[in-house]
């Protein structure tokens, strides 16, 4: 971020040199990144996780972040990141913790109870509360994976300096406008994806190159 005068951000994507200028309204929604340990997590929270399958096959969390209670249930479900992709995003309920696991429930859109090698519920949920199926996964959770909550911040707290994930969009005048945006002051190590050629660090990222404008990884329900 270059600056911010109350109502429009000015920043500057990663590895350019030009700038460009965002509307930030009323309504725009601020959240800030938190650094948290696996023992912080408890039964009931609502977590993203970006998952890849390790060599025994088990479901292994790449980064899991922690959201707030106003997003429970927002993007529920188990589903490939791309279509095709091994990488996998969880949405869902923490249900039960153990050293280096946890077990995860979630409204998925096709199957039928847990999910375990390809079968089970899986799948978005579908927008109708009353559709989809119930899920649920063990994963597991190495010592080294970035654990992060998001907690609801305030437009006034970012500062020139911080790296900002966006949602942009047109606005009614037909330039940029963010209808939210995350605080990222945790840096994370790229995670590269077995689905893809060997990229640089900034492209790498699991869910956008980290950079001041991408698409903040949804784990958050986007």
């Amino acid at each position: 971020m270059v600056s911010f005068n109350g109502s429009a951000l000015v920043v500057r994507p990663d590895g350019e040199t030009s700038t460009m200028r965002i509307t930030v309204r009323p309504a725009t929604k601020v959240m800030q990144q938190t650094a948290k340990n696996f023992s912080d997590i408890q039964v009931g929270d609502f977590i993203g996780a970006t998952l890849m399958k390790n060599s025994m096959g088990v479901l292994t969390a790449q980064e899991v972040h922690v959201f707030p209670k106003t997003m429970q249930g927002a993007g529920d479900g188990l589903y490939p990141s791309s279509p095709g992709s091994p990488r996998m995003i969880l949405n869902g309920t923490v249900g039960q913790t153990n050293v280096a696991r946890l077990g995860i429930k979630f409204r998925g859109a096709t199957g039928q109870g847990p999910y375990n090698g390809g079968t089970g519920c899986n799948g978005r949920a579908p927008s109708d509360p009353l559709g989809g199926c119930q899920g649920s996964v063990i994963i597991a959770v190495p010592d080294n994976t970035p654990i992060l909550a998001l907690q609801n911040a305030a437009a006034n707290q970012v500062k020139p300096g911080d790296v900002l994930a966006l949602s942009i969009m047109s606005g009614p005048d037909g330039k940029p406008a963010t209808p939210g945006f995350t605080i990222e002051t945790v840096a994370t190590p790229p995670v590269p994806l077995a689905d893809a050629p060997p990229a640089s660090p900034a492209a790498a990222k699991p869910a956008a190159p980290k950079a001041a404008v991408k698409n903040p990884p949804l784990k958050s329900p986007r």
